[in-house]
């Protein structure tokens, strides 16, 4: 088999491998990063001189819980002064961002507001730009709620004035909830959700996110969800575009969950899979979904590859 014609072409001592091999795509380029043999300004199919902007996931990729990752403040003070911007981009709706600053800087990460995205800010976003200002039944913790309403969102719990129900990741979630959008569903509401996140990473774990509660009204409403705001959507790429003012080709999203973070490869941003949180290696070995351009240990690592 011939080798590839990249830097990275031989797995120390095993068989070369194709571009097209998907041993090639989901496996080589985290050996290649790791043995060090790649130092080179391309590596494989990830360009570093094109890498503008790095687009970075919070829950399992900064910190877990309110723990920081060990050597990701530094590694985030090295990627600002290379040059590059950071923008966080989070599917946790249960922070606004002005939460979202004061946490990452009491981790020793400095940030403003505009260094934030959430699936919250950009479901409000859509939400307020619809014409006939429609009424929403947000099924979310007080941050969403409080996101809503400073877009001018309206509310509504009345099933019959519902137009959408927005399903979220709500630890306060209970019955007369599910009621109200199981009537809402029925009488005509569409379902729709800020992000589809199986569980949030915590220490130890995790806890039942969104997905869980979309699980719920589409099955005993008997419907599907129409979109979700936050990653990996079309929607979210386009708010990382329209903050950073770049092409999402030359934004790398940095992530710890295959199905939404290196989803959004699915858009056209790169994407890069840090095993600090939800994903193991193994795991990604039998992704099927969009590749990751790179699968690394953390956010130091990777940045450590982007500045080499």
């Amino acid at each position: 088999m011939a080798p590839p014609a990249w830097p990275c072409c031989t797995m120390s001592g095993s068989s070369k491998v194709t571009p097209a091999s998907p041993i090639y795509t989901r496996r080589l380029l985290a050996y290649c990063y790791l043995c060090g043999c790649c130092r080179s300004g391309r590596c494989c199919m990830l360009n570093r001189a094109e890498i503008a902007a790095v687009v970075c996931d919070l829950d399992g990729t900064v910190y877990l819980g309110d723990q920081v990752i060990p050597g990701v403040p530094a590694a985030i003070a090295r990627l600002r002064a290379s040059g590059r911007r950071v923008l966080f981009l989070s599917n946790n709706p249960t922070k606004t961002p002005t939460e979202y600053v004061t946490k990452l800087t009491k981790l020793g990460i400095p940030a403003t507001s505009e260094d934030i995205l959430t699936s919250a800010l950009i479901m409000a976003e859509w939400l307020a730009a619809q014409p006939g200002a429609p009424r929403v039944y947000a099924i979310g913790e007080p941050a969403l709620i409080r996101t809503l309403q400073s877009h001018g969102v309206q509310l509504s719990d009345v099933p019959g004035q519902i137009d959408y129900v927005l399903a979220s990741f709500d630890r306060t979630f209970a019955y007369p909830k599910l009621q109200i959008a199981f009537d809402a569903v029925r009488a005509g509401a569409k379902l729709i959700a800020t992000n589809p996140d199986k569980y949030c990473p915590v220490p130890g774990g995790g806890e039942p996110d969104a997905a869980a509660i979309i699980a719920a009204i589409a099955a005993c409403a008997d419907t599907t969800l129409q979109f979700t705001a936050g990653k990996p959507s079309p929607l979210a790429a386009q708010a990382v575009a329209t903050r950073l003012g770049l092409p999402i080709t030359s934004c790398l999203m940095v992530g710890d969950r295959l199905e939404t973070d290196i989803g959004m490869a699915a858009t056209g941003m790169p994407a890069a899979l840090v095993l600090t949180g939800a994903s193991t290696q193994a795991m990604a070995d039998q992704w099927t979904g969009p590749a990751p351009r790179i699968v690394t240990a953390s956010v130091v690592t990777l940045v450590d590859f982007l500045l080499t």
